[in-house]
């Protein structure tokens, strides 16, 4: 019999899927990427298309299998981390009736705010430990339900986008615990669909998949799937789950009071918690965790990663013409000329909010902004304030946590913005915080899927034992003398947000 001695395992992003084959210890032996699109039929709506991702799943499949030489009869089984937060209605042979809604979707803003009326937060809270944005899976379905009927008449399941690939996968139709909880419908108590909740908001239980623990095994690859991606069939396939619990899991943070930063499109901050506790009033993600008996709870910024993304975009395009002139990265570039800048930028401030913001306040209308604007700016203060941006913003993140009981030291980080040379020192220099930059930073979604899978199949007996696999690569510790300065300013920015709510809500009702 051929030895087992391998596991696959996917990052099914928003802006693409990495594919990962690791030994039974997570190390990473070969990975693929391969990105896809976002697509904007009108203003604030965003959507992709499922079928695009799932192709583009069996493709880096295919490539990590071919690249790395690895014979499909040694990988031990399969594990899909992905986004949440995303809906997609299927018919009752699971297909697609609509493009997926992304979790950066604002179409239903109208819904959100009927869900933000009377007693409404307070009972969902109740029955679910969260309340939704606009962003959020429950106003998407009644947008849906009220939209389009003709749709709704024909949804048999609503899916998020994990559940679409482990579909196409194996043919079950199953979500995980964290992918559940990311539905803001799921009871984080009883670990069940709450009933109650479902009622609240004339959602049926039955359009929504049955729920089974992370490290489940349940399925395995079919003859078609088989075909598409270049595993065998017959392949176990492992539950897994959703991309900020697989952060928590892949950082090397699963231990009770250990925390995590991700700095990627998103980015948040996670602590994993023995009880579940969050903030009636301000809520994080009260989600479940890759551990059965805990919970992860997180506070996420819309636009971490994903500002420097639009700064890039819109006002870089000469630097990146000159990075792909030296084979470099733009974002090499731009971290570049933020060095050469002060800490502070010089007094401009950033503000992040470019699509919305969910914690520590629930606000879909916040927008972002340039403030203290001057002649002798430069466009090198002008990337350095985006770093700092955000990272003012994780600060207000961490200091909501540590409201809630939440107490930690040092951030174990990963994600894109962990390859800056000077971002993270920023992050830790305004939090205050060490920053752990762990041995993968990019493939730590994909890492915690393929440790699932080595839960699930025996290989390990408990969630706690992945820490002690994650290697910390370098550690940042904050500069003293660049704190002060940056207390000064974020304080600033804390007053920026106040003094600009009202105005944010009068300028979206403007036609």
């Amino acid at each position: 019999m051929t030895q087992k001695k391998y596991i696959l395992a996917h990052d099914t992003g928003t802006g693409g899927d990495k594919a990962v084959i690791t030994d039974l210890k997570g190390t990473v032996i070969h990975s693929a990427y391969q990105d896809y699109g976002l697509h904007y039929p009108k203003p604030d709506w965003v959507e992709q298309d499922p079928e695009e991702l799932w192709q583009t799943v069996a493709a880096t499949t295919r490539s990590v299998i071919q690249q790395s030489g690895i014979n499909p009869a040694e990988i031990l089984g399969v594990g899909i981390s992905a986004q949440m937060f995303n809906t997609l209605p299927v018919d009752e042979k699971c297909q697609p009736i609509t493009p997926m809604l992304s979790w950066l979707d604002l179409r239903s803003v109208p819904q959100a705010d009927r869900l933000m009326q009377g007693d409404i937060p307070a009972k969902l809270f109740q029955y679910t430990g969260n309340i939704p944005t606009a962003k959020d899976v429950p106003p998407k379905i009644l947008w849906l339900k009220e939209e389009r009927p003709d749709l709704w008449e024909r949804t048999a399941y609503l899916f998020d986008c994990k559940e679409y690939i482990l579909f196409k996968l194996t043919g079950k139709v199953v979500t995980d615990w964290v992918g559940a909880s990311a539905y803001f419908l799921f009871d984080p108590h009883k670990k069940t669909w709450s009933k109650e909740a479902c009622e609240l908001l004339g959602i049926p239980l039955e359009k929504l998949p049955p729920a089974l623990p992370c490290t489940a095994v349940i399925g395995e690859v079919s003859e078609e799937a088989a075909k598409l991606t270049g595993l065998l069939p017959g392949t176990p396939v492992v539950n897994a789950g959703g991309d900020v619990s697989a952060a928590q899991s892949g950082a090397g943070a699963n231990r009770v009071g250990k925390a995590h930063l991700c700095i990627g499109t998103a980015t948040w901050v996670g602590v994993s918690a023995s009880e579940f506790r969050n903030d009636p009033e301000k809520p994080f993600w009260g989600l479940s965790h890759y551990h059965p008996d805990k919970w992860v709870i997180a506070g996420e910024m819309e636009t971490g990663g994903g500002a420097l993304m639009w700064f890039r975009d819109t006002l870089c395009q000469e630097e990146t013409r000159h990075a792909h002139e030296q084979g470099v990265s733009t974002y090499t570039q731009l971290s570049a000329m933020a060095a050469q800048v002060p800490a502070g930028s010089d007094k401009l401030i950033f503000l992040p909010w470019l699509s919305g913001e969910r914690a520590p306040v629930l606000d879909h209308y916040a927008r972002g902004g340039f403030v203290g604007l001057q002649m002798g700016h430069t466009k090198a203060h002008f990337t350095r304030a985006v770093m700092e941006g955000v990272a003012y913003h994780i600060r207000w993140i961490c200091e909501g946590l540590n409201r809630l009981g939440f107490e930690f030291d040092a951030l174990n980080a990963i994600g894109g913005g962990c390859q800056s040379e000077i971002w993270p020192q920023i992050i830790s220099d305004v939090t205050g915080h060490p920053l752990h930059i762990v041995e993968h930073p990019l493939e730590a979604g994909a890492m915690a899927a393929a440790l699932a899978v080595a839960v699930g199949m025996g290989v390990y007996a408990s969630v706690d034992d992945i820490d002690d696999l994650i290697g910390i690569r370098k550690i940042v510790t904050p500069n003293k003398e660049n704190q002060k300065r940056y207390t000064d300013l974020y304080n600033e920015y804390r007053q920026l947000y106040n003094a600009l709510t009202p105005i944010y809500r009068r300028m979206y009702r403007i036609s």
